[in-house]
């Protein structure tokens, strides 16, 4: 299940440039249910030894701007945040927080709801835009110093695709205990739209990621 959320910012709301981690936070608290939110973060979905948290949420989009100097991005007036969940229990949680007008809060900063629109999602050959990056990668080890190295796959690689399709694949059952039916199918990038870089930095560590615009 697919949320646009809508918080209205009485004053601006000034982050760093490498805001993931503080807003997967602010998300996580907004949701309210303390078992639920840190089974997602700690725990999450597992088939054999991968771990998956099956949720997922865009950048911030709204009116900002950047100050390259102090590497720093201002909101104004309000901001939406797409999250998505590919379990339905998270509803309860979310309609709860609607129900109690629950803001969202970003350090001593609180930002209330004023709009949550749920988002259908039915997909099928259809063409669509990512609102986050995308990254595949898989580990190497260097033949002669037998160093592991991390190689990132463009989207343009043949095993992007496939990897991409794989992980999906694993996601699905790791939920439901079992392999989709049928689970032949492909996500390739459009030929006519570029892919652009997009390096990010998450809890510390840099990820290559590759995003549609």
């Amino acid at each position: 299940m697919k949320y646009r959320l809508t918080f209205k910012l009485d004053i601006p709301l000034s982050l760093p440039f490498q805001y993931n981690k503080i807003l997967q936070a602010a998300l996580l608290h907004w949701l309210g249910n303390e078992e639920f939110t840190q089974f997602l973060h700690d725990s999450g979905y597992h088939t054999g030894s991968r771990i998956y948290k099956l949720f997922v949420f865009s950048n911030i989009f709204g009116k900002y701007t950047r100050d390259n100097r102090t590497k720093r991005i201002t909101f104004f007036d309000q901001i939406q945040v797409y999250l998505s969940f590919y379990s339905d229990e998270t509803h309860e949680y979310i309609l709860h927080a609607i129900e109690e007008e629950t803001p969202i809060r970003f350090g001593k900063q609180f930002c209330p709801l004023t709009n949550c629109e749920l988002i259908p999602e039915t997909y099928h050959d259809c063409l669509v835009k990512t609102l986050s990056p995308i990254t595949i990668h898989s580990t190497l080890i260097h033949p002669d110093t037998h160093r592991q190295k991390t190689y990132y796959f463009s989207p343009y690689e043949g095993d992007f695709s496939r990897l991409l399709c794989e992980n999906l694949i694993k996601k699905y059952q790791a939920y439901h205990g079992s392999t989709p039916d049928p689970a032949d199918f492909w996500i390739r990038p459009l030929p006519s739209v570029p892919c652009r870089e997009s390096i990010l930095t998450y809890d510390r560590f840099n990820k290559r990621m590759e995003r549609r615009v």
